[in-house]
């Protein structure tokens, strides 16, 4: 930090720095999505071949993400993002030249592993920035504008990734070469992940003295970090709960992102033709996400910064429409329900971040961030098993129905979290 920047210069300059992070990475990150499965069965891969790998992908960054979230503790956010970013960069060539399984698998590994390694990582250092200049800085609004950028990102992104091949309509059939259309999505979203590493190198500043002996001992301070992000856990009955709504979330989203193109190609009769379509609803719900990010502020102050409040609320009105957008049997209705599922969450998610950063200390927060994370996959992996499972065996409504009543019964982990930061604001104020 420059010492002799007024205070408001410099948080402009840390939240311009994260914003901009923000939305290239996830940029950079959604860029293939639309063709990436597309472009692997071009060239030879089946389903399940597929699917090995991005079990690989999941189980690499189950394993990884306390190491790498200690790590950053240990040796600096910085350095870690730009590990992670370097990682990424590979993964990504790797994707582009995959005509075996082998490259494939190389893909997903390295993959998983710049992405345990960038979780939290650079958020922390925004976080602990932001508190250095100013002490009393709030955190709601900043996360929702981070938020807001990540959902913008993940929209274009989105959008652009089905555009991008029609410009190279006269490269090489798929399959047959490295450049087709589809791989141009690839070559795009490497040449963002540079942008993002150069970014991260020359913008984002970092007080290295704070690391201490941490800095010097290095890897070796991961096994202790890691024990006491675990003590801090169990110890801290807020963060307990905060980690149980986040485990629900990502069981409960696990069903809508698996799920929601069978269920409205069920609704339209076919999936053919409608891939545009598919793009518009996907881009337009990460939208509604940012427009719930956007009023989360207002609605905090509405609700006297009672993030816990805010956070049951949403919580319900996510469970609610998710449940009707299970009812639904036109693609119309259906459609609003699950723009209003993104949108609830998008509400949600800066009060949660807000009250899980505000139990967490400053020298533990990446590996703190990194146990949220992982409690978010947990929730994710087993949803996808279960979810998948009634799916197959009933109907993606009925898993969508489960997935909605959970939702709701867990109101009162976000109402328990409330009620003990109003005690604890009570015993502060009779002090």
């Amino acid at each position: 930090m420059t010492p002799n920047k007024p205070p408001e210069q410099s948080l402009r300059r840390i939240k311009l720095t994260y914003y901009l992070y923000v939305t290239l990475f996830w940029f950079a990150m959604i860029l293939p999505a639309a063709v990436q499965i597309l472009l692997a069965q071009a060239r030879g891969f089946d389903l399940f071949q597929i699917g090995a790998v991005l079990g690989v992908y999941s189980l690499v960054i189950v394993l990884l993400e306390l190491p790498t979230g200690g790590l950053a503790d240990a040796i600096g956010r910085k350095r870690v993002t730009l590990m992670a970013l370097g990682f990424i960069l590979a993964s990504e060539v790797a994707l582009l030249v995959a005509f075996s399984f082998t490259a494939l698998l190389a893909f997903a590994v390295l993959s998983g592993i710049g992405r345990a390694l960038s979780s939290g990582a650079l958020e922390a250092w925004f976080i602990d920035s932001l508190q250095e200049v100013d002490p009393d800085a709030e955190l709601q609004p900043a996360l929702a504008v981070a938020g807001t950028f990540e959902l913008f990102a993940l929209g274009v992104g989105t959008l652009l990734s089905g555009i991008i091949p029609t410009f190279f309509w006269g490269l090489p059939e798929e399959g047959t070469a490295i450049f087709t259309p589809f791989s141009m999505t690839v070559v795009f979203s490497i040449a963002m992940f540079a942008v993002t590493f150069l970014v991260v190198a020359l913008l984002v500043k970092e007080d290295r003295s704070r690391l201490g002996d941490a800095d010097i001992n290095g890897f070796g301070t991961i096994p202790n970090l890691i024990r006491e992000a675990a003590r801090l856990s169990r110890r801290n009955p807020t963060i307990l709960l905060l980690l149980g709504a986040a485990s629900v979330g990502g069981f409960a989203l696990s069903g809508v992102e698996t799920f929601w193109q069978p269920y409205f190609a069920n609704l339209l009769g076919g999936s053919e033709g409608n891939s545009v379509l598919f793009g518009f609803l996907l881009a337009s719900s990460f939208g509604l996400g940012m427009v719930g990010n956007l009023i989360s502020t207002p609605l905090s102050k509405v609700f006297k910064k009672r993030y816990g409040l805010v956070a049951a609320l949403f919580q319900g009105i996510q469970g609610g429409v998710l449940l009707l957008l299970a009812l639904q049997s036109t693609a119309g209705l259906a459609t609003v329900f699950f723009w209003l599922v993104y949108f609830s969450r998008g509400t949600m998610n800066s009060s949660h971040a807000t009250l899980f950063n505000n139990e967490v200390p400053a020298s533990r927060r990446s590996s703190m961030l990194s146990v949220q994370s992982l409690a978010n996959y947990v929730g994710g992996g087993l949803g996808s098993i279960a979810l998948g499972y009634v799916s197959d065996s009933f109907s993606i409504s009925t898993a969508w129905m489960i997935a909605a009543g959970l939702l709701v019964l867990s109101l009162p982990l976000y109402l328990l979290v409330d009620a003990r930061r109003a005690r604890a604001e009570v015993k502060e104020v009779r002090r």
